[in-house]
């Protein structure tokens, strides 16, 4: 163990993944066995029995989409939406926003796997909009939209926007998909607006049932029967089809209605915490009220002094803020991401706003 790994482990809070807690493995499997007993399923195989015809039928309704399918990934499930669309376009060029997971966090997989290419949209800073769609250099195969957008802690398009976006994507014949990884706590950004009634503005969804719901794994893949019909038939292609998904789908279905009830607390929580943190540190807050479950702490620091940061605060505070600091869009700012979920809600969020001021301590030389 090194002294860094010590010190987390002296920590009584830990702010990060997993963001459901720190479920032992054996107590998951347990609960995952008694709700199967209790539901009386048995095995199944290549998830064609009752957990994932529930799943897929609750998912699809809950996203406003014809029909769904499970899939293993979220990445599996992206490529595959990413080439159904473009064989029904006949083109092979996706439109990005430049913090889209595709382009950051898979290995240019949409290119390098599936001979597919990228435009990204010039403006880090700003959600992917009517006008990007409208001034691409050439008609997209798809709009990929994250809901909420990561990078930027968790931005999303006003309403108007979004419709703005959807007529854009007709205009130029091109489908809208959106990267909901986390699309279960966008409601409270859309007051009066159902979670269907945003889902069924896109042509097709991804969801993570790991982010957020905090289950096992998995992701699912909504859209039209047709398409889905076609999402059968990738997922396969991909290698998706598990001989036995049931311990991950029962986990979802164990755990979802239960975790999209909590969506609303854990976006108030976040507008608390990133309140307190804001006034007790000084540091940039983005977005600056925030819109979902998530946020970012921005802070002007470089790698080495982030790090030493962080670990003065954990000395002092008994707080453990995060184990990687994002540095994508500048070399001299170091965003700390923070998700509510049942471990924060589990926390005084003074303590962790505490921390943090602490880390601004440092980095001005007090006390230390």
């Amino acid at each position: 163990m090194t002294d860094r790994d010590a010190l987390k482990a002296a920590c009584d809070v830990t702010v990060g993944f997993p963001h459901d807690g720190d479920t032992l493995p054996g107590d998951r499997l347990r609960a995952i066995a008694a709700f199967m007993d209790a539901r009386g399923w048995g095995d199944d195989s290549y998830m064609t029995g009752a957990p994932a015809r529930e799943l897929e039928d609750m998912t699809a309704a809950l996203v406003g989409q014809e029909a769904a399918l499970w899939f293993p990934t979220g990445t599996m499930a992206q490529a595959a939406a990413a080439r159904i669309h473009a064989a029904q376009t006949g083109r092979d060029t996706l439109l990005l926003h430049p913090s889209s997971h595709l382009e950051l966090h898979e290995r240019h997989g949409y290119r390098e796997a599936h001979g597919l290419r990228a435009e990204l949209t010039p403006d880090w800073r700003t959600v992917l909009n009517a006008k990007d769609v409208r001034t691409a250099q050439g008609d997209p195969a798809a709009v990929f939209l994250e809901m909420p957008a990561r990078h930027s802690g968790g931005a999303l398009p006003g309403w108007d926007e979004l419709i703005a976006l959807r007529e854009a994507c007709r205009e130029r014949g091109a489908p809208l998909h959106f990267d909901g990884a986390r699309l279960w706590t966008c409601t409270e950004a859309y007051p009066g607006r159902s979670l269907a009634e945003i889902g069924a503005m896109a042509d097709s969804v991804y969801v993570s049932f790991y982010k957020d719901i905090g289950a096992l794994g998995g992701a699912a893949l909504a859209g039209s029967k047709a398409f889905i019909e076609q999402a059968v038939i990738w997922r396969e292609r991909l290698g998706g089809l598990v001989i036995r998904g049931w311990p991950q789908i029962a986990d979802t279905l164990r755990l979802l209605p239960e975790r999209l009830a909590r969506m609303p607390a854990y976006v108030t929580r976040a507008r608390e915490l990133a309140a307190l943190i804001g006034a007790a540190s000084g540091f940039e807050i983005e977005p600056a009220s925030p819109k979902t479950a998530m946020f970012h702490v921005r802070m002007p620091m470089g790698a080495d002094l982030v790090l030493a940061a962080r670990d003065h605060a954990a000395k002092e505070t008994g707080v453990w803020l995060a184990n990687r600091f994002w540095d994508i869009e500048s070399p001299k700012i170091r965003s700390a991401e923070i998700t509510v979920g049942e471990r924060v809600m589990a926390v005084d969020p003074q303590r962790i706003a505490d921390a943090f001021a602490a880390m601004a301590r440092y980095q001005r030389g007090e006390g230390v």
